[in-house]
């Protein structure tokens, strides 16, 4: 609990702002080093597909973005595949801005199979499909 109680302090007293980074990537990235990583993975993983806390998941899944340790590629491809699952748009906005920034074929192709239902996500989609072609 200690771990998500921080994510939740460093954003709520440091909005997110696009481009700029942001603490709680620091504390990610301290939980996800070798000699402290617990069950982080796993956390991350409950925090970002927890639908009834959308602004959290969305914040966390932003800031792991740009997390170098986020897990394994397989791990951040299944990560993006079940948030776009999810029926929080914001959330799925937040998946793609994720995957735009692992990058990969495999993230590539999960987003190239998914049926978005929102017209200017599924524009984002593949435009990210695209330039992950490149």
């Amino acid at each position: 609990m200690r771990f998500r109680d921080e994510l939740a302090a460093a954003f709520e007293t440091n909005p997110l702002e696009d481009g700029m980074d942001h603490p709680a990537e620091r504390i990610m990235e301290r939980a996800l080093q070798p000699a402290a990583k617990r069950n982080v993975l796993e956390e991350l993983r409950g925090f970002v597909l927890d639908a009834a806390h959308p602004d959290f998941a969305v914040a966390v899944l932003r800031c792991l973005g740009g997390c170098t340790q986020a897990g394994t590629p397989a791990w951040r491809t299944a990560l993006v595949r079940d948030a776009l699952a999810l029926d929080e748009v914001e959330i799925r906005d937040a998946a793609v801005q994720a995957a735009e920034r692992w990058g990969g074929q495999a993230i590539r192709s999960v987003l190239g199979a998914h049926a978005e239902p929102v017209s200017w996500l599924r524009a984002y989609m593949q435009d990210v499909v695209e330039d992950l072609g490149a």
